[in-house]
């Protein structure tokens, strides 16, 4: 495999302190690699103000620079445009991770300082299809799902659709369940998942025949890595749960690997040499 370096460049990048926060239960859909699915469980409930102030505030004190609101359907909980207020008060820049079936219920200046980030599996299909995205005022950023399934050309057709569309500045590319992982350290995989050399392989292709002007965000998977920037091997993620559930690393999650608190730039990772959730930003030339 050789990357197309005679038509991109990369840009740089930094890892900052994040917070996700699994504000809701409620989600629209059932997606077989999602990572959150088994600690969602079956009761459906919504974070209080009460207590997503009280995150906000330890966040704060802990030094967390972005908090990313996900769920469940995070676009489904009736105080996101507070939770959206209450981040800009502390200085905190928002991320809302969604599947984007629901972007229609808000208005342009409702989720001002919020950068939405919405996930798609695949060109059309009857899940998290590019179709399947409703139509809205705000801007958002996609990111595109790898699995076994996925093929060159309905990520060209994707990121075609989007940028000439939708108006998409940036198309991230990332793998269903994080990676695959034949001794199952970090979870059971799905069927779904790609093996991480298919993944490289796709993205390196993918990248050779696209040739449109958005930005392309690459997760680096362990099989990706920056010629910039040092990658960094002390965790800047956590996860906060309802009811006050404490997971560090995205890679816990599935296997519920629960503690009593998390600090930021301590940890070092357990998993790779750098931290398999960081990405690396090409543009064109």
């Amino acid at each position: 495999m050789k990357f197309p370096w005679h038509k991109y460049e990369e840009l740089p990048t930094k890892r900052i302190n994040t917070l996700q926060v699994f504000i809701t239960t409620y989600c629209n859909l059932k997606c077989n690699g999602c990572f959150a699915r088994k600690i969602m469980g079956e009761e459906r409930q919504h974070m209080s103000m009460d207590e997503y102030r009280d995150v906000l505030k330890t966040a704060k004190e802990k030094g967390c620079e972005r908090i990313t609101l996900i769920g469940g359907e995070p676009l489904l909980h009736p105080n996101l445009k507070e939770m959206i207020l209450e981040n800009n008060k502390a200085g905190i820049k928002t991320t809302i991770y969604t599947n984007g079936y629901f972007l229609k219920r808000y208005k342009k200046d409702e989720l001002l300082g919020a950068k939405l980030r919405v996930s798609i599996y695949c060109k059309y299909g009857n899940l998290k299809g590019v179709d399947d995205i409703s139509e809205s005022e705000n801007p958002f950023d996609v990111c595109f799902m790898v699995s076994r399934t996925t093929t060159v050309q309905e990520m060209l057709e994707s990121a075609e659709h989007l940028e000439k569309n939708r108006n998409c500045k940036v198309f991230f590319i990332s793998s269903l369940r994080e990676l695959d992982n034949s001794n199952q350290e970090f979870f059971e995989d799905t069927e779904l998942t790609m093996p991480v050399m298919e993944y490289k392989k796709l993205v390196h292709e993918f990248l050779e025949l696209y040739n449109g002007n958005m930005e392309i965000h690459v997760s680096k998977r362990g099989v990706f890595e920056s010629t910039l920037n040092c990658g960094g091997n002390k965790c800047k993620f956590s996860n906060y749960f309802i009811g006050g559930k404490i997971i560090q690393c995205p890679f816990g999650i599935v296997n519920e690997k629960f503690q009593g608190d998390y600090k930021y730039d301590e940890r070092y990772c357990q998993h790779n040499s750098s931290c398999l959730m960081s990405k690396v930003v090409f543009k064109r030339k």
